[in-house]
């Protein structure tokens, strides 16, 4: 079985990255959180867990992990938040109330290469964002 520091490695090295200590401690503290995170809020999280690093550290490896396609980046309120992604083709359901994050992998490149196809349009970016609002926040608002 592989530990999630050799999976974090294999993940920096595929991506073209050295796997420093920085690099993996940033990308562990991003896995599997529902919502996009900040570079404030990320080295406040870390310094409070007594890892020793700058705020200029996080905020150059997030967008290091960014440039080569690790994290998506998502603006939320005119700050810019980071998010762990699969890799390919997937959709992002952003819920513009509290922030939550929903992506969909589409194995088939369905309905976005077909409206792509129809407008004789090629797409740039393998993700896509969709803003609306989530279910709990849907029913919050109606009660």
């Amino acid at each position: 079985m592989t530990s999630a520091l050799d999976e974090t490695t294999a993940q920096l090295r595929a991506a073209g990255l050295s796997p420093t200590r920085r690099r993996r401690l940033v990308l562990e503290a991003l896995d599997r959180r529902p919502r996009p995170v900040g570079a404030h809020e990320l080295y406040v999280e870390l310094t409070q867990q007594g890892t020793p690093v700058g705020m200029s550290t996080v905020y150059r490896t997030l967008t290091a992990l960014a440039a080569k396609g690790l994290l998506h980046v998502f603006v939320r309120d005119g700050e810019t938040h980071y998010r762990l992604c699969a890799a390919g083709r997937h959709y992002h359901l952003v819920c513009r109330r509290c922030g939550l994050v929903v992506e969909h992998v589409d194995e088939d490149e369905g309905w976005l290469k077909r409206i792509a196809r129809e407008a004789d349009f090629e797409a740039d970016s393998p993700e896509t964002e969709i803003h609306g609002v989530c279910g709990p926040c849907h029913r919050a608002l109606k009660s």
